[in-house]
């Protein structure tokens, strides 16, 4: 049993960082943590202040997944080694974070600056305090206040629900409240929910606010002409007072303004992402964007968005006694926000004494857009088995090199409602959009696609590719309200405007959300997949679901697999008892048909390879779960079916079973599930039967795009290659396969020609 293992923090900037905030994500096995106090972190013989969230649990009760956040001192141009022990410890108590309640008030509070926070029913505000050389704290008089402005020029401010601020983190480490309300116009007219998220780290001036909006009205569109976030000082600056903005990609480019006259003023639109060169992967770092206001020898505000560029527009505006930054500026044309929809934006509120140098605040809010992450060993997840065994016993470069081309070579979307998404040109000129944009929708389950790869290799953007689309799918992705409840909580199907199109059960993922609360904590990734879930059980109540052959097998197939999922996660035997349903009703299709047949034209029911290939790969999702021999044999009946009647002379499958449809073009998802055959009969006719389809698609570089970007639907595309879409299906089949191929002994890496 695990007890113990290390972690490393690789070089990322070059000035030291002094206990500074991390978080790390540990997987764990079963039965090998039942306290979550019974875990520390050291760096060499000292214990690091730490506390602990159990985000996940083996049906024994221990801990699956623990999040941990940490104290930790990270040396300028090195990396860092820590190791973790399944142990307790009594580290040095070094400052606090900490939610304080008195006489109904609530304020939240890092040991050296504080945040005030309005009342239940209140118009949101939040008003500043700084402690400086242990002195008490000095209110600063200030005022934070988010709000949003709609087509006609009315203002509509945020206003807390009469439930107040709830305690999502106590501290000591990171404290964190959250607040839910509706935004309000002066004539008391309500619109647009939110959620604010608030954010304290021990020891550290600075709070992370999480802003969202959600668009739960009766109105199918809502013109949205400005998004702000407004800090109102206490009184104007003197003559000596300084400003500044700035945005950066690789030099921060810094403008200043001396006195109390003007606005200072920065703005990110299409055509500055269009003609500005950055050769960064964006999900880990494409710059920054902040703006500062300071008195000297008073106090001061830095106030930096997060990921500003990727969701474009953005403006900043600093006058005498304030400083605005807008999420959505007016400059641009009004944005329709579509119901349902709702979209995250992050803030890092640093208040500072007048004379911090503007050098520290760029270098926070550097370390801000790209943050310390630490990296565990391949080792670890295995051994913790909370993955799929997508580990090879011997490395197959071919392999390895076209995945993470795969996964580089996207295409992208910048833009507030696109930002982790992106078109899907195949569907698009299929005219499925009826002339615009398919989004993808991270169709095939992306996020989690990311996680298995960060998993095995370790490569810090493969955890940001998860974060980014994780988030977009949790956001704009699921329908969050709708009238229709076969719509509400689903994650919709590729469309227009990302919510055009329909719910359907083959369309609905959520292991790559659960991977997000997992790695983040963040419940609303988890809530959100609940949604999916209890959506799913009503969709299948559809007729046509009901009974075998009625759909397609991918129908159920992805259905069960969620659901499989969610049970995994919680424990909670009504998700299972939905996938004994389905995995009978797979039973019942097989023995009635002989196989499972799909309709497709009035007069045929026929097999489609990669359809019926996801629903045998779902059944051994259960295989694993039950051990159920019968389910077992369905999923080789299937596959030796499949060889018998869709596999060609060229050794590929067919697309579909008909003579009109008999061309190539199957996908890999059969790998997949070829993989199982092999593991359930350690018979190699199986991996043999899809090594043709393995050595074409690798012989086969993948689209590496253009490169052009163009903008167009308030977004800005990136051509760099296929869309999301083709690297998460494709990642876990040749995966899986290349596993088990070289389990087989069929996958040989010869370092020198690259040929198996």
């Amino acid at each position: 049993m695990t007890l113990h293992g290390e972690m490393v923090f690789p070089k990322l900037s070059r000035f030291d960082r002094n206990q500074e905030p991390c978080s790390l994500a540990l997987p764990l096995p079963a039965g090998a943590l039942s306290n979550p106090e019974n875990f520390s972190i050291w760096d060499g013989d000292r214990a690091l202040p730490c506390q602990t969230t159990v985000t996940s649990r083996w049906p024994d009760q221990s801990v699956r997944w623990l999040y941990v956040d940490f104290l930790v001192n990270l040396p300028g141009l090195k990396e860092k080694r820590l190791s973790w022990r399944l142990e307790p410890s009594k580290p040095p108590r070094e400052g606090s974070a900490a939610v304080v309640v008195v006489d109904g008030a609530v304020r939240l509070e890092s040991g050296v600056a504080t945040l005030h926070l309005s009342s239940p029913g209140d118009i949101l505000e939040l008003r500043t305090g700084l402690v400086a050389d242990g002195a008490s704290e000095r209110l600063l008089g200030d005022c934070h206040h988010p709000f949003w402005e709609d087509d006609s020029g009315t203002v509509w401010k945020a206003v807390l629900d009469q439930d107040g601020w709830q305690v999502v983190s106590p501290g000591p480490i990171h404290a964190i409240v959250q607040g839910r309300g509706k935004h309000q116009s002066e004539d008391g007219r309500r619109c647009f929910d939110f959620q604010l998220r608030l954010h304290a780290y021990a020891g550290k001036p600075w709070f992370q606010a999480e802003y969202r909006l959600l668009h739960a009205e009766e109105e199918a569109e809502l013109l949205v002409r400005r998004i702000a976030w407004r800090w109102q000082a206490a009184r104007p600056l003197s003559s000596a007072g300084q400003r500044a903005v700035a945005r950066s990609n690789y030099r921060t480019q810094t403008r200043e303004l001396s006195g109390n006259d003007g606005v200072l003023e920065q703005e990110i639109d299409a055509d500055w992402l269009l003609f500005e060169s950055n050769e960064q992967m964006p999900e880990t770092h494409y710059g920054t964007f902040w703006g500062d206001w300071r008195e000297p020898g008073q106090f001061g505000l830095c106030l930096t968005v997060f990921q500003a560029q990727q969701n474009y527009p953005k403006a900043l505006r600093v006058g005498a006694d304030f400083l605005e930054a807008d999420l959505y500026p007016a400059s641009a044309a009004p944005l329709v926000w579509r119901q349902g929809i709702a979209r995250t934006q992050r803030l890092l509120l640093y208040p500072h004494a007048g004379d911090l140098p503007l050098a520290d605040a760029n270098i926070r809010s550097l370390q801000y857009q790209m943050p310390d992450r630490p990296v565990l060993p391949a080792s670890c997840y295995q051994q913790a088995d909370v993955l799929e065994n997508v580990w090879m016993n011997t490395s197959y470069q071919p392999l390895e090199a076209y995945l993470i081309q795969l996964a580089d070579r996207r295409l992208r979307a910048y833009g507030m409602l696109h930002w982790g998404d992106a078109p899907d040109m195949d569907y698009t000129t299929q005219g499925r959009g009826r002339g615009k944009f398919v989004w993808c929708n991270n169709e095939y389950d992306m996020p989690h696609a990311a996680m298995l790869m960060y998993a095995r290799n370790g490569e810090r953007r493969m955890l940001d590719y998860l974060l980014v689309a994780g988030e977009h799918q949790m956001d704009v992705d699921v329908c969050h309200y709708s009238p229709n409840p076969h719509r509400r909580g689903a994650q919709l199907i590729h469309s227009a405007d990302h919510v055009s199109g329909g719910a359907t059960p083959s369309h609905q993922w959520v292991e790559g959300l659960l991977d997000l609360y997992h790695v983040t904590a963040n419940r609303d990734a988890l809530e959100t997949a609940l949604g999916i879930g209890e959506n799913l059980l009503l969709l299948l109540q559809q007729p046509s679901l009901q009974q075998p052959g009625g759909s397609s097998a991918r129908e159920t197939g992805w259905a069960l697999r969620s659901l499989l999922a969610l049970y995994r996660e919680t424990g909670e035997q009504r998700w299972l008892d939905e996938s004994k349903k389905i995995v009978q009703q797979f039973h019942v299709w097989q023995e009635e048909f002989g196989a499972w047949l799909s309709p497709y034209t009035n007069h045929t029911l026929i097999r489609v390879p990669f359809m019926i290939a996801v629903a045998a790969s779902s059944l051994m999702r259960y295989y694993w779960l039950t051990s159920d021999a019968a389910v077992g044999e369905l999923v080789v009946k299937a596959m030796d079916d499949l060889l018998a009647h869709t596999l060609g002379q060229d050794g590929r499958f067919f697309y579909k079973e008909l003579p009109s449809l008999q061309q190539r073009g199957a996908g890999l998802y059969v790998l997949e599930s070829l993989a199982y055959a092999w593991d359930l009969t350690r018979d190699a006719k199986y991996i043999r039967a899809g090594m043709p389809q393995l050595l074409a698609t690798l012989a086969a570089a993948p689209n590496y795009g253009s490169g052009a970007k163009y903008a167009q639907e308030n977004a800005v595309i990136w051509e760099r290659g296929l869309s999301p879409k083709a690297f998460a299906m494709y990642s876990m089949p040749l995966l899986m396969f290349g596993r088990a191929a070289a389990e087989a002994g069929l996958l040989v890496d010869d370092s020198t020609s690259g040929n198996a």
